[in-house]
């Protein structure tokens, strides 16, 4: 799938211009005439990377750009700046903002295409630093689960599986005792179950000794 470009400017001949640039070079390109504008079209089909013009009617660059980088689906994109504005104070503000990059109007053709490429390359890497994160969380969710349940369920089968022998005359209180073990431990796999629910904070640790691989500590300890 072509990587997808978001060109936000007032002027007309620019959008254009930067439209057939990128779409030439393979790239799938969304315009937008204001900063408005730009982050509805941000929102609705979340970009790669955003050109945005600083000087613009209704909302301007680093209005949108601030907007953009609160929202979830927006906050990596990566954001190039276009603006006359050349000095090291206009500089700090963007960035502060939130702007990833600058290029000076009027632009060098080549070198607007050299950065786009190398903001590509860095919002693919953000991409897959996100994804192996999501990919290590879950592994560290299921040795959680694995590790904290398996223990008391076990003991529940044990149990159960010894009820299954019992004869006919075995008295009512051996029954109750072993019930009695069966419950303990279904209460302990209930309070697991809520402590993962509630966590909001999460600890690791350790899922061996001396192991890198790490697991949810549930036991409430910082």
């Amino acid at each position: 799938m072509a990587e997808k470009i978001l060109v936000v400017d007032d002027d007309q001949y620019i959008r254009l211009i930067l439209q057939k640039r990128f779409t030439s070079k393979g790239y799938t390109v969304l315009v937008a005439e204001d900063g408005e504008r730009g982050l509805e079209v941000a929102k609705a089909d979340p970009p790669d990377l955003i050109i945005s013009d600083w000087m613009m009617p209704k909302m301007d660059g680093l209005e949108f750009c601030r907007l953009a980088k609160q929202d979830e689906k927006l906050r990596f994109t990566y954001f190039i700046i276009l603006t006359a504005r050349d000095t090291q104070d206009d500089k700090i503000e963007g960035i502060e903002t939130g702007a990833d990059d600058f290029v000076t109007k009027p632009f060098n053709d080549r070198e607007l295409l050299t950065r786009v490429r190398a903001g590509l390359r860095i919002n693919a890497l953000q991409k897959e630093i996100a994804q192996l994160q999501h990919q290590k969380a879950v592994t560290e969710l299921a040795l959680t689960l694995g590790h904290e349940i398996n223990n008391p369920l076990g003991i529940m089968m044990l149990v159960l599986q010894v009820l299954q022998k019992k004869k006919d005359g075995d008295t009512f209180g051996d029954v109750r005792k072993e019930l009695n073990t069966v419950v303990q431990n279904g209460n302990r796999i209930a309070e697991i179950v809520k402590k993962l629910s509630n966590l909001e904070d999460p600890h690791l640790k350790p899922y061996l000794k001396d192991s890198d691989t790490k697991m949810v500590d549930l036991s409430g300890k910082s």
